[in-house]
């Protein structure tokens, strides 16, 4: 018998693992009301389930699981899952990378298993910029993978488990390698909520000196909306590949100095700021460059990040002064 949430018309059925989360909500915007989505989420980061509302099924549970992944994708239907779930806060993986390989590694297998049995042919993997080796220069999909952390490890693994699932099953994958996100909302302890916090109750005008640990780091930030329509113009423009995934980089194309990025943040909230290292703070393993090629993406998709940099910080400074005021 066809399940409830079977498909009417010819609209596509995605089904977003974390899709209750920081990317994952941005996501369902985009491809609602075009298609069907599904968000399955264990609400472990503290944000809400999606309001219901016409397009949208919500099921709460964890993608270690199975018998609850196994029912919903069952109850659903996708023709598609895009896997966003995942522990993704560095030093939360380095604390614990046991629970970083069961969330991430096992977790996907569990996902994948489950597709296999209720035939969804389609997963669109969210990987990460951090699954390449070290290099001072933009990261094409063809370069070196070496990844420097537990929680690039755990990406690395996942991208090869996928590869390994397609072949084995005849279906398809997609590799998106995600880099720095950022925006108003983010649950995990990045930098960008980290610095706000200790930035907070300083008044307009005023200088204050700010520890930090490495200051000579770079990154490759994205507006979180941007990795929205990203992964969504994946899903719906790139070709599937047959037994085998294709990896694409959703990225800037430009790399940022982290203090560029305090130094941001503190103007848009009036502020001067002296920034200096503390060892205390820097992390043993922090790669100095992190830099992506957004090339292939954009030919096969038309996709590019279109938000500027000062544009994302000072909505993350409005939203969070907004926050703040009503709290």
């Amino acid at each position: 018998m066809s399940s409830p949430f079977a498909a009417s018309g010819n609209k596509r059925r995605f089904f977003i693992t974390g899709g209750a989360g920081f990317i994952g909500s941005r996501l369902l915007e985009v491809l609602l009301p075009e298609a069907h989505v599904a968000v399955f989420d264990n609400l472990s980061v503290g944000l809400p389930m999606p309001a219901a509302r016409p397009g949208l099924s919500t099921f709460l549970g964890d993608i270690r699981d199975p018998e609850r992944v196994e029912q919903a994708l069952r109850e659903f239907e996708p023709d598609t899952l895009i896997h966003l779930a995942a522990l993704h806060h560095i030093p939360s993986c380095e604390a614990d990378p046991r629970l970083a390989v069961e969330v991430n590694v096992l977790g996907l297998q569990t996902v994948l298993d489950a597709c296999a049995k209720q035939g969804c042919k389609r997963v669109l993997l969210a990987s990460s910029g951090a699954v390449y080796a070290v290099a001072d220069q933009p990261l094409h999909e063809d370069m070196q993978l070496h990844p420097c952390d537990v929680y690039a490890g755990t990406k690395l693994s996942n991208e090869h488990q996928l590869a390994l699932w397609a072949e084995r099953t005849g279906a398809s994958g997609i590799i998106a390698r995600l880099f720095n996100a950022i925006g108003w909302g983010d649950p995990n302890g990045h930098l960008i909520p980290e610095v706000l916090r200790r930035m907070e109750g300083a008044p307009a005008g005023s200088h204050i000196r700010l520890a930090m640990g490495n200051l000579h780091t770079r990154r490759d930030f994205v507006d979180v909306r941007d990795l929205a329509t990203g992964l969504a113009a994946l899903a719906n423009h790139a070709p599937w590949p047959e037994q085998r995934a294709s990896a694409y980089n959703l990225c800037s194309g430009r790399e940022t100095a982290i203090t560029d990025i305090v130094n941001g943040l503190a103007r848009c909230l009036g502020l001067t700021v002296e920034i200096h290292s503390d060892p205390a703070l820097r992390r043993k393993v922090d790669r100095p460059s992190q830099w992506g090629a957004p090339e292939k993406t954009t030919e096969t998709t038309g996709w590019h990040a279109a938000t500027p940099l000062d544009d994302s910080l000072q909505e993350i400074v409005t939203e969070w002064q907004k926050h703040k005021a009503n709290a």
